[in-house]
């Protein structure tokens, strides 16, 4: 067996809801030892660095009931069943900003939380139309574009002012890229 590798015994549901489901996972380690697992089940979800022809960059801010605070983030929501990636970064960009994407590009796909969750985040890096059209957003969805320089960007993360994961990583992609 594989020394990195953990076999399921069993799984049984704990929670179903609306966006995530929550497993106990009975595991056994490579060595024998049998172990728990706890697991949220988690669509996979997209990210999107976007930016306009003038050079600024389009985010999103919401509050984020979890983290009790409002965050600067990048373009992000999950994918609908069977939908291709990036026509879901195009479609949550549109929604969530207005704008529409008129180039894109993966990046990369990261797990922002591997110890519990298994949720995967495609991220893209888009080129934006030049104006906004009205915003399609959820429901159950509240929010704003920020529009910030590339240096008022760089400056909100060195103030830990930006600090979600994902929009970490869709930045740093961005900058090796």
């Amino acid at each position: 067996m594989d020394k990195f590798f953990e076999k399921t015994l069993a799984c049984e549901r704990k929670y179903t809801g609306k966006i995530i489901n929550v497993d106990l996972v009975d595991i056994e380690l490579p060595d024998g030892r049998i172990a728990k697992r706890e697991v949220v089940r988690h669509g996979h979800a997209v990210g999107i660095l976007a930016r306009r022809p003038d050079g600024k960059f389009v985010f999103v801010k919401q509050y984020r009931k979890a983290a009790e605070e409002a965050l600067v983030e990048v373009i992000a929501g999950g994918l609908e069943k069977g939908e291709d990636p990036i026509e879901g970064a195009k479609r949550e960009t549109a929604e969530e900003t207005g704008y529409d994407v008129t180039s894109i590009k993966f990046l990369t796909t990261i797990i922002c939380t591997p110890g519990y969750c298994e949720e995967r985040i495609h991220l893209y890096f888009a080129e934006l139309s030049a104006e906004p059209h009205a915003q399609d957003q959820d429901p159950d969805e509240n929010v704003y574009p920020v529009v910030l320089s590339e240096q008022e960007v760089e400056d909100a993360i060195r103030k830990g002012e930006i600090f979600d994961s994902k929009t970490l990583s869709a930045w740093a992609c961005y900058k090796l890229m």
